[in-house]
């Protein structure tokens, strides 16, 4: 099963314009609940990201938060496709190297995927898996003891639809 970047995405990630202080920065995160903020140009082009432990080590240790935003982002960014395979990048976030990556399209920041969105997606697909066995296995074993009208009216695979939907909408992207 290929699950695409774009299925599980946040869409819109809390942004700002290089040259924006420090202190609004901060105000956004807060506000967003987000734990990085990226640094985009007038054409919505990616150019930094600044997490949240950056601008709180500048307030320790300048005691202001009047500098733009561009002093101390991380230009050094590797970013991810809306079409690329998103089990297939599980590697980018092993040992916590990379919390979440930017999304872009064109050079242009469209969302962000974070290191949750992928946890909770490979987890929902794994139990889905593990589900559809064990039930493959228990119809198995129901066919061969009990071929009564009142097992036909129940067919095994509506539980096992039913299962997948539900996890899927509890577990699916959110978009902000």
């Amino acid at each position: 099963m290929q699950v695409r970047v774009r299925d599980l995405m946040t869409v819109n990630p809390v942004s700002v314009l290089t040259g924006t202080s420090l202190q609004e920065a901060a105000t956004q995160m807060i506000l967003a609940e987000s734990a990085e903020i990226y640094v985009i140009d007038q054409q919505q082009r990616l150019i930094g990201v600044v997490p949240d432990y950056a601008i709180l080590k500048h307030k320790l240790m300048h005691q202001h938060l009047n500098d733009p935003i561009d002093s101390i982002m991380n230009v050094q960014l590797e970013s991810l496709s809306p079409e690329d395979d998103a089990l297939q990048l599980a590697h980018l976030f092993r040992d916590r190297r990379n919390s979440c990556m930017a999304v872009t399209e064109q050079g242009r920041l469209v969302g962000k995927l974070s290191c949750r969105d992928l946890f909770r997606t490979i987890m929902t697909l794994d139990s889905i898996e593990s589900t559809e066995e064990q039930s493959s296995v228990a119809d198995s074993q129901s066919t061969a003891e009990s071929d009564s009208p009142a097992s036909s009216m129940n067919p095994p695979h509506l539980n096992r639809y039913s299962l997948r939907k539900q996890l899927l909408q509890l577990n699916g992207p959110k978009c902000k």
